[in-house]
Protein backbone atom coordinates (compact mmCIF):
# COMPACT_ATOMS: atom_id res chain seq x y z
CA UNK A 1 0.00 0.00 0.00
CA UNK A 2 2.77 2.55 0.95
CA UNK A 3 4.27 2.06 -2.79
CA UNK A 4 0.67 2.79 -4.24
CA UNK A 5 0.89 6.05 -1.80
CA UNK A 6 4.01 6.98 -3.01
CA UNK A 7 3.06 6.77 -6.53
CA UNK A 8 -0.17 8.49 -6.25
CA UNK A 9 2.37 11.39 -4.39
CA UNK A 10 4.11 11.16 -7.60
CA UNK A 11 2.07 11.37 -9.97
CA UNK A 12 0.34 14.48 -8.48
CA UNK A 13 3.64 16.22 -7.84
CA UNK A 14 4.54 15.22 -11.66
CA UNK A 15 0.78 16.65 -12.17
CA UNK A 16 1.08 19.98 -10.45
CA UNK A 17 4.40 20.39 -12.21
CA UNK A 18 3.23 20.02 -16.09
CA UNK A 19 0.35 22.39 -14.76
CA UNK A 20 2.84 24.87 -13.28
CA UNK A 21 4.53 24.93 -17.03
CA UNK A 22 1.70 25.30 -18.71
CA UNK A 23 0.94 28.28 -16.94
CA UNK A 24 4.63 29.61 -17.54
CA UNK A 25 4.18 28.96 -21.54
CA UNK A 26 0.56 30.81 -21.88
CA UNK A 27 2.02 33.60 -20.12
CA UNK A 28 4.93 34.32 -22.28
CA UNK A 29 4.15 32.77 -25.49
CA UNK A 30 2.37 36.01 -26.74
CA UNK A 31 4.17 38.37 -25.18
CA UNK A 32 5.74 40.92 -28.15
CA UNK A 33 8.94 42.40 -26.64
CA UNK A 34 12.26 40.56 -25.22
CA UNK A 35 11.91 42.83 -22.20
CA UNK A 36 9.09 42.03 -21.27
CA UNK A 37 9.60 38.11 -21.72
CA UNK A 38 12.81 37.72 -19.79
CA UNK A 39 11.13 40.01 -16.91
CA UNK A 40 7.94 37.93 -17.43
CA UNK A 41 9.42 34.38 -17.42
CA UNK A 42 11.89 35.29 -14.19
CA UNK A 43 9.09 36.16 -12.31
CA UNK A 44 7.12 33.06 -13.11
CA UNK A 45 9.68 30.51 -12.56
CA UNK A 46 10.41 31.86 -9.16
CA UNK A 47 7.17 31.77 -7.69
CA UNK A 48 6.09 28.43 -9.43
CA UNK A 49 8.38 26.63 -8.24
CA UNK A 50 9.48 28.40 -5.47
CA UNK A 51 13.35 28.44 -7.06
CA UNK A 52 15.92 31.27 -4.77
CA UNK A 53 17.66 32.30 -7.51
CA UNK A 54 17.14 32.44 -11.52
CA UNK A 55 18.60 34.65 -14.26
CA UNK A 56 19.18 34.99 -18.07
CA UNK A 57 23.24 34.52 -19.29
CA UNK A 58 23.39 35.19 -22.30
CA UNK A 59 26.95 34.88 -24.83
CA UNK A 60 28.76 38.32 -25.30
CA UNK A 61 28.28 38.31 -29.23
CA UNK A 62 27.23 40.77 -32.02
CA UNK A 63 24.25 38.10 -32.78
CA UNK A 64 22.66 38.47 -28.97
CA UNK A 65 23.18 42.40 -29.18
CA UNK A 66 19.60 42.93 -29.15
CA UNK A 67 18.91 40.03 -26.79
CA UNK A 68 21.50 41.67 -24.26
CA UNK A 69 20.25 45.36 -25.09
CA UNK A 70 16.75 43.91 -24.09
CA UNK A 71 18.09 42.65 -20.86
CA UNK A 72 20.02 45.56 -19.88
CA UNK A 73 16.03 47.37 -19.85
CA UNK A 74 14.70 45.44 -17.57
CA UNK A 75 14.62 47.82 -14.27
CA UNK A 76 15.06 45.11 -11.22
CA UNK A 77 16.84 44.59 -7.42
CA UNK A 78 17.36 41.24 -8.28
CA UNK A 79 20.26 40.38 -10.33
CA UNK A 80 18.38 38.57 -13.39
CA UNK A 81 20.99 39.23 -16.60
CA UNK A 82 24.85 37.75 -16.94
CA UNK A 83 26.80 38.69 -19.52
CA UNK A 84 29.53 35.77 -20.56
CA UNK A 85 32.37 36.16 -22.92
CA UNK A 86 31.63 34.00 -25.23
CA UNK A 87 35.23 31.51 -25.03
CA UNK A 88 33.57 30.90 -21.02
CA UNK A 89 30.27 30.49 -22.46
CA UNK A 90 31.23 27.23 -25.18
CA UNK A 91 33.73 26.06 -22.27
CA UNK A 92 31.13 25.39 -19.12
CA UNK A 93 28.08 24.44 -21.31
CA UNK A 94 30.30 22.58 -24.39
CA UNK A 95 27.38 24.11 -26.05
CA UNK A 96 25.29 20.93 -25.47
CA UNK A 97 21.65 21.46 -25.84
CA UNK A 98 20.65 19.45 -22.73
CA UNK A 99 20.17 20.71 -19.33
CA UNK A 100 23.59 20.77 -17.41
CA UNK A 101 23.06 20.20 -13.10
CA UNK A 102 26.11 21.38 -11.29
CA UNK A 103 26.51 21.13 -6.87
CA UNK A 104 30.52 20.83 -6.81
CA UNK A 105 33.13 23.65 -7.54
CA UNK A 106 30.69 26.36 -8.48
CA UNK A 107 33.75 29.06 -8.58
CA UNK A 108 34.65 27.26 -11.88
CA UNK A 109 31.20 28.60 -13.03
CA UNK A 110 31.64 31.97 -11.59
CA UNK A 111 31.38 33.32 -15.53
CA UNK A 112 27.93 32.32 -15.67
CA UNK A 113 27.09 33.58 -12.46
CA UNK A 114 26.09 37.26 -11.26
CA UNK A 115 28.95 37.79 -8.88
CA UNK A 116 26.29 38.95 -5.93
CA UNK A 117 24.82 35.45 -5.90
CA UNK A 118 27.70 32.98 -6.74
CA UNK A 119 28.44 32.77 -2.80
CA UNK A 120 25.31 32.17 -1.73
CA UNK A 121 25.25 28.98 -4.07
CA UNK A 122 25.63 25.25 -4.29
CA UNK A 123 23.67 23.87 -6.74
CA UNK A 124 22.72 25.58 -10.42
CA UNK A 125 20.93 24.36 -13.31
CA UNK A 126 21.67 25.88 -16.71
CA UNK A 127 18.85 25.38 -19.23
CA UNK A 128 19.77 26.06 -22.79
CA UNK A 129 18.37 28.93 -24.61
CA UNK A 130 18.27 28.31 -28.84
CA UNK A 131 17.60 30.39 -31.40
CA UNK A 132 17.88 29.19 -35.11
CA UNK A 133 19.58 25.79 -34.03
CA UNK A 134 21.85 27.67 -32.15
CA UNK A 135 22.49 27.66 -28.36
CA UNK A 136 22.77 31.57 -27.88
CA UNK A 137 22.17 31.62 -23.90
CA UNK A 138 20.67 29.91 -21.32
CA UNK A 139 17.81 30.01 -18.56
CA UNK A 140 20.07 29.37 -14.94
CA UNK A 141 18.21 28.80 -12.05
CA UNK A 142 20.17 28.65 -8.18
CA UNK A 143 20.26 26.90 -4.91
CA UNK A 144 22.02 26.95 -1.69
CA UNK A 145 20.69 22.98 -1.49
CA UNK A 146 23.79 21.20 -2.75
CA UNK A 147 20.70 18.21 -3.53
CA UNK A 148 18.57 20.67 -5.98
CA UNK A 149 20.56 20.67 -8.79
CA UNK A 150 22.32 16.89 -7.90
CA UNK A 151 23.47 15.78 -11.51
CA UNK A 152 22.62 12.89 -10.36
CA UNK A 153 18.93 14.20 -10.73
CA UNK A 154 16.31 13.64 -13.63
CA UNK A 155 15.94 16.91 -15.52
CA UNK A 156 13.01 15.78 -17.47
CA UNK A 157 11.08 18.53 -16.31
CA UNK A 158 13.76 21.16 -16.78
CA UNK A 159 14.68 19.94 -20.22
CA UNK A 160 10.49 20.67 -21.29
CA UNK A 161 10.86 23.99 -19.49
CA UNK A 162 13.74 25.05 -21.70
CA UNK A 163 11.87 23.88 -24.90
CA UNK A 164 8.81 25.79 -24.21
CA UNK A 165 11.28 29.14 -22.89
CA UNK A 166 13.40 28.44 -26.38
CA UNK A 167 10.08 28.32 -28.54
CA UNK A 168 8.23 30.89 -27.00
CA UNK A 169 11.29 33.08 -27.03
CA UNK A 170 11.50 32.32 -31.02
CA UNK A 171 8.03 33.92 -31.33
CA UNK A 172 8.60 37.01 -29.74
CA UNK A 173 12.67 37.34 -31.09
CA UNK A 174 10.50 36.97 -34.66
CA UNK A 175 7.73 39.81 -33.45
CA UNK A 176 10.42 41.79 -32.33
CA UNK A 177 12.56 41.49 -34.92
CA UNK A 178 9.62 42.68 -37.57
CA UNK A 179 8.48 45.76 -35.15
CA UNK A 180 12.26 46.89 -35.04
CA UNK A 181 12.84 46.59 -38.96
CA UNK A 182 9.63 48.72 -39.52
CA UNK A 183 10.91 51.49 -37.28
CA UNK A 184 14.58 51.38 -37.84
CA UNK A 185 16.80 52.43 -40.58
CA UNK A 186 18.27 49.36 -42.47
CA UNK A 187 21.78 50.69 -42.94
CA UNK A 188 22.26 52.46 -39.33
CA UNK A 189 19.94 50.42 -37.60
CA UNK A 190 18.78 53.88 -36.06
CA UNK A 191 15.41 54.94 -35.22
CA UNK A 192 13.70 55.89 -38.67
CA UNK A 193 11.86 58.81 -39.64
CA UNK A 194 8.21 57.83 -39.41
CA UNK A 195 9.89 56.55 -35.87
CA UNK A 196 10.82 60.01 -35.37
CA UNK A 197 7.08 61.65 -36.22
CA UNK A 198 5.48 59.18 -33.97
CA UNK A 199 8.33 59.59 -30.67
CA UNK A 200 8.37 63.36 -31.42
CA UNK A 201 5.08 63.62 -30.67
CA UNK A 202 5.24 61.89 -27.61
CA UNK A 203 7.77 63.15 -26.11
CA UNK A 204 5.99 66.48 -26.49
CA UNK A 205 3.14 65.46 -24.95
CA UNK A 206 4.46 63.81 -22.36
CA UNK A 207 7.03 67.09 -21.44
CA UNK A 208 4.41 69.43 -21.73
CA UNK A 209 2.42 67.36 -18.81
CA UNK A 210 5.03 67.36 -16.80
CA UNK A 211 6.00 70.65 -17.84
CA UNK A 212 9.59 70.26 -19.02
CA UNK A 213 11.47 70.94 -21.92
CA UNK A 214 12.87 69.07 -24.53
CA UNK A 215 15.50 69.75 -27.35
CA UNK A 216 16.37 69.00 -31.00
CA UNK A 217 19.21 68.51 -32.65
CA UNK A 218 19.36 68.54 -36.39
CA UNK A 219 23.18 67.28 -37.35
CA UNK A 220 24.18 67.45 -41.33
CA UNK A 221 27.40 66.13 -42.51
CA UNK A 222 29.30 68.45 -44.32
CA UNK A 223 31.27 66.88 -46.59
CA UNK A 224 29.45 63.22 -47.06
CA UNK A 225 28.86 64.04 -51.26
CA UNK A 226 32.73 64.74 -51.11
CA UNK A 227 33.39 61.78 -49.49
CA UNK A 228 31.37 59.86 -51.89
CA UNK A 229 32.59 61.16 -54.46
CA UNK A 230 35.99 60.35 -53.72
CA UNK A 231 35.70 56.82 -52.08
CA UNK A 232 32.46 55.74 -53.73
CA UNK A 233 29.38 54.67 -52.64
CA UNK A 234 30.63 51.85 -50.26
CA UNK A 235 32.83 54.36 -48.37
CA UNK A 236 29.57 56.66 -48.21
CA UNK A 237 27.43 54.08 -46.87
CA UNK A 238 30.24 53.08 -43.71
CA UNK A 239 30.57 56.51 -43.17
CA UNK A 240 27.23 57.14 -42.17
CA UNK A 241 27.54 53.80 -39.94
CA UNK A 242 30.72 55.40 -38.26
CA UNK A 243 28.51 58.59 -37.44
CA UNK A 244 25.66 56.56 -36.28
CA UNK A 245 27.68 54.30 -34.24
CA UNK A 246 29.23 57.63 -32.20
CA UNK A 247 25.99 59.24 -31.89
CA UNK A 248 25.43 56.44 -29.84
CA UNK A 249 28.11 56.32 -27.97
CA UNK A 250 27.70 59.58 -26.99
CA UNK A 251 24.25 60.25 -26.29
CA UNK A 252 22.65 59.44 -22.80
CA UNK A 253 19.99 56.58 -22.22
CA UNK A 254 17.46 58.81 -22.38
CA UNK A 255 18.37 60.72 -25.41
CA UNK A 256 16.99 59.50 -29.07
CA UNK A 257 18.70 59.42 -31.86
CA UNK A 258 17.29 59.25 -35.63
CA UNK A 259 18.55 59.34 -39.20
CA UNK A 260 16.33 61.50 -40.49
CA UNK A 261 17.29 60.96 -44.39
CA UNK A 262 20.86 60.61 -46.21
CA UNK A 263 23.36 62.31 -44.49
CA UNK A 264 20.97 63.80 -41.44
CA UNK A 265 20.12 62.90 -38.24
CA UNK A 266 18.21 64.38 -35.46
CA UNK A 267 18.73 63.73 -31.61
CA UNK A 268 15.92 64.18 -29.23
CA UNK A 269 17.44 65.67 -25.80
CA UNK A 270 14.72 65.57 -23.22
CA UNK A 271 14.73 68.04 -19.98
CA UNK A 272 17.13 70.19 -21.75
CA UNK A 273 16.79 74.00 -22.30
CA UNK A 274 18.59 75.81 -24.93
CA UNK A 275 21.35 76.78 -23.11
CA UNK A 276 22.15 73.10 -21.22
CA UNK A 277 21.49 71.40 -25.23
CA UNK A 278 23.86 74.48 -26.71
CA UNK A 279 26.57 73.10 -24.68
CA UNK A 280 25.36 68.95 -25.53
CA UNK A 281 25.54 69.66 -29.32
CA UNK A 282 28.32 71.67 -29.48
CA UNK A 283 30.40 68.54 -27.54
CA UNK A 284 28.97 66.42 -29.75
CA UNK A 285 29.79 68.02 -32.21
CA UNK A 286 33.62 68.17 -31.27
CA UNK A 287 33.36 64.69 -30.76
CA UNK A 288 32.40 63.73 -33.99
CA UNK A 289 35.06 65.52 -35.78
CA UNK A 290 38.20 64.37 -32.85
CA UNK A 291 37.03 60.88 -34.32
CA UNK A 292 37.76 60.53 -38.16
CA UNK A 293 36.46 57.32 -39.97
CA UNK A 294 39.53 54.96 -40.34
CA UNK A 295 39.38 53.04 -43.68
CA UNK A 296 42.06 51.74 -46.01
CA UNK A 297 44.59 52.89 -44.49
CA UNK A 298 43.52 56.88 -43.91
CA UNK A 299 41.81 58.75 -41.94
CA UNK A 300 38.36 60.18 -43.31
CA UNK A 301 37.34 63.25 -41.48
CA UNK A 302 34.11 63.79 -39.98
CA UNK A 303 32.62 67.38 -40.57
CA UNK A 304 29.48 68.24 -39.41
CA UNK A 305 27.04 71.53 -38.70
CA UNK A 306 24.39 71.46 -36.42
CA UNK A 307 20.75 73.56 -35.38
CA UNK A 308 19.53 73.08 -31.86
CA UNK A 309 16.22 74.26 -30.35
CA UNK A 310 14.91 73.60 -26.61
CA UNK A 311 10.84 73.72 -26.96
CA UNK A 312 11.83 76.79 -24.28
CA UNK A 313 12.93 79.12 -27.40
CA UNK A 314 9.90 78.32 -29.30
CA UNK A 315 6.02 79.49 -28.49
CA UNK A 316 4.39 76.28 -29.13
CA UNK A 317 5.01 72.13 -27.97
CA UNK A 318 4.75 71.51 -31.78
CA UNK A 319 7.04 69.27 -33.56
CA UNK A 320 6.55 70.92 -36.87
CA UNK A 321 7.98 74.09 -35.61
CA UNK A 322 10.36 72.67 -33.71
CA UNK A 323 12.11 70.54 -36.60
CA UNK A 324 11.49 73.74 -38.53
CA UNK A 325 13.05 76.03 -35.87
CA UNK A 326 16.35 73.48 -35.70
CA UNK A 327 16.55 73.28 -39.09
CA UNK A 328 16.82 76.87 -40.02
CA UNK A 329 19.40 76.96 -36.99
CA UNK A 330 21.43 74.13 -39.15
CA UNK A 331 21.31 75.97 -42.25
CA UNK A 332 22.88 79.25 -40.57
CA UNK A 333 25.54 77.57 -39.19
CA UNK A 334 26.49 76.13 -42.26
CA UNK A 335 26.07 79.55 -44.17
CA UNK A 336 28.55 80.78 -41.66
CA UNK A 337 31.19 77.84 -42.66
CA UNK A 338 33.47 78.50 -45.82
CA UNK A 339 32.57 75.82 -49.01
CA UNK A 340 34.59 73.25 -49.34
CA UNK A 341 36.43 73.21 -52.65
CA UNK A 342 34.04 70.76 -54.21
CA UNK A 343 31.42 72.88 -53.54
CA UNK A 344 32.76 75.84 -54.42
CA UNK A 345 33.59 74.61 -58.12
CA UNK A 346 29.77 73.45 -58.48
CA UNK A 347 28.78 76.57 -57.94
CA UNK A 348 31.09 78.10 -60.09
CA UNK A 349 30.43 75.74 -62.90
Amino acid sequence: MSDLNQLISNARINEAIARNLFEIETEIMNITRCSDFFEQLLIMVREKFSIEHAWIAVADIPANAHLIESLEQIDTSEPIFRKVAMIDFLQITQSTKQPLLKNERMPQFRAMIPKSVLPLLQSIAILPLILEKKVVGALVLGSPDKERYSPDKDHFFLQQLAVKVSLSLIGVWARERVSFLATRDPLTHLRNRRELEESLDQELSRHQRQREHLALMFIDCDDFKLVNDTYGHEMGDVYLKHVAHLLMEMTRKSDLVFRFAGDEFVILLPNQKQEGAEIIAGRIKEQLEAVPLRADGQDVPVKVSYGVVSTEAIRSFDSKALLKASDQKLYEMKALKPKTKRAAHEQSA
